[in-house]
């Protein structure tokens, strides 16, 4: 629907820009002004960055100055007056690239609005840093706002004289003690009637709730300057900060509010590696054909990326990513085991900003660290040890172990009884491989410092594990199976 919309609204351009510019009536801009809203409505659930760009490239098809000027403040304008959470950054953005560059010439008055639009709500886009504030307390002490902490926060600044915020922070408490959120709420008076003030935190801004801490702040003479680092014109005007201080939602109403929270506490919960997330991996890695490669599994998160966090959707980047990890953590396999790394450096441990809650580290960067602990024992292009420091192989195994490191071959560590570990060491003596078989589990009985040694140089956490062994003993490849 939107790729044909883009076309239409294109043909409808060209159409335009085959008129003289003096033929570019009030007429055929209305009829333009109608097809760019039926443009921008098919837009509405794209991310605030796909917005931009489209509106970037609608601006610039146009090929006279006046078409170019009208068509960007129908969409600077467009994007102001939405309702939409998001859509200021991209007012930001076409008043950066278009008004404020002098990239097209305005008047004073659309010139001024650009002006005290982005400086009113530069600071505060989602995604943004919260701004610290200095504030007074209750008592009269100082208070350093700075929202990077182990709870969410929400910043709700109200005027005890104003209607909206009389209906809201009823509605507000309301939720907060049904829910019993584990947030902070900074409730940040305006206004400078001390009484008045004191009224309401004993009344909307006291909570029958275990979870949710209030903070009552003030600042009657505006000396933190929080009028304008927030863009609070008009009260009330909430926002809701993420843990590492980055704002989440902005111009929040409370039914808003509790949409963001519920959203993102049932993400915490979600139960990554379910039934259905399986076999959803098993159709993506089964469309790769039969010859699994290791960078398949690195393009399949890339793919994942492309789909959710490069449009700005993180939760389900998390799902996905998270489901993909636990995916793996559960396969055999060379192609498997060989592209987990990579996929856990670039899309879990390298990037702390996405995976950045307690849950996070708990459930996902925690697997990935013992995950890329197992799978960076000795890789491959490494130097099989000589011997094991401080421990003595048996005879026969030393022996044995020696001839491979030498002239090359297999190491395969099994376990008694293990089907899976019979078939392979069946392959083995049938193929005439030159192998050595390590049982772990009576090498445990027998010498628990040698299996431990094993252990601590070889990922042995699924079994059977085969290791193949160059001359001069280069590792050349790990979880084969000779099958």
């Amino acid at each position: 629907m939107k790729r044909l919309a883009a076309i239409f609204l294109a043909v409808f351009l060209q159409g335009l820009l085959l008129l003289a510019p003096a033929q570019v009536d009030s007429t055929a801009l209305k009829a333009l002004d109608m097809r760019l809203d039926e443009y921008f409505r098919t837009m509405e659930t794209e991310s605030s960055a796909f917005k931009g760009g489209e509106c970037d490239t609608l601006i610039a098809s146009a090929g006279s100055e006046e078409l170019r000027r009208h068509i960007a403040l129908k969409a600077y304008y467009h994007y102001v007056d939405s309702k939409l959470m998001g859509d200021e950054t991209v007012a930001v953005h076409l008043a950066d690239r278009w008004l404020l560059s002098g990239e097209i010439a305005v008047d004073e008055a659309d010139l001024f609005s650009a002006r005290l639009y982005t400086e009113l709500n530069r600071a505060t886009l989602i995604g943004c840093k919260a701004p610290s504030l200095a504030l007074r307390t209750p008592d009269g002490g100082e208070y350093s706002l700075n929202l990077a902490s182990d709870r969410r926060s929400v910043i709700c600044f109200y005027d005890t004289q104003c209607s909206r915020c009389k209906l809201e922070t009823l509605v507000l408490k309301s939720l907060m003690e049904d829910m019993d959120y584990p947030v902070t709420i900074f409730a940040i008076y305006t206004g400078d009637n001390e009484e008045e003030w004191r009224s309401w935190m004993d009344t909307r801004f006291s909570y029958a709730a275990s979870s949710v801490k209030v903070v009552n702040l003030w600042d009657p003479y505006d000396e933190s300057g929080f009028a304008s680092k927030y863009g609070v014109m008009q009260t009330p005007k909430m926002f809701l900060v993420d843990r590492d201080g980055t704002i989440l939602g902005r111009g929040l109403d409370t039914d808003a509010l509790r949409q963001l929270l519920d959203a993102l506490i049932s993400a915490e919960y979600y139960e990554y590696g379910s039934d259905e997330s399986n076999a959803l991996m098993d159709r993506v890695f089964e469309a790769c054909g039969p010859e699994l490669a290791p960078s398949d599994v690195l393009e399949t998160a890339t793919l994942i990326a492309q789909k959710t966090l490069d449009l700005g959707d993180t939760l389900n980047f998390k799902h996905l990513c998270g489901d993909l990890l636990y995916y793996l953590s559960n396969r055999r396999g060379e192609a498997f085991k060989e592209g987990t790394v990579p996929f856990l450096n670039e899309y879990v441990l390298g990037r702390p900003d996405i995976w950045s809650s307690s849950d996070d580290s708990l459930r996902v960067v925690g697997m990935a660290s013992l995950m890329k602990d197992l799978l960076s024992r000795t890789p491959v292009g490494s130097r099989l040890p000589k011997g094991l420091v401080g421990v003595r192989m048996p005879k026969k195994m030393a022996s044995d172990w020696k001839k491979i490191y030498r002239k090359g071959g297999c190491i395969l560590f099994h376990t008694s009884g293990c089907p899976y570990c019979e078939q392979e060491k069946l392959a083995a003596k049938a193929l005439g491989v030159r192998c050595l078989d390590i049982d772990v589990d009576s090498l445990g009985e027998v010498s628990p410092e040698l299996a431990s040694a094993f252990l601590d140089t070889f990922d042995l956490s699924t079994l059977p594990f085969i290791v193949q062994v160059g001359r001069r003993g280069i590792v050349l490849r790990r979880y084969l199976t000779l099958l």
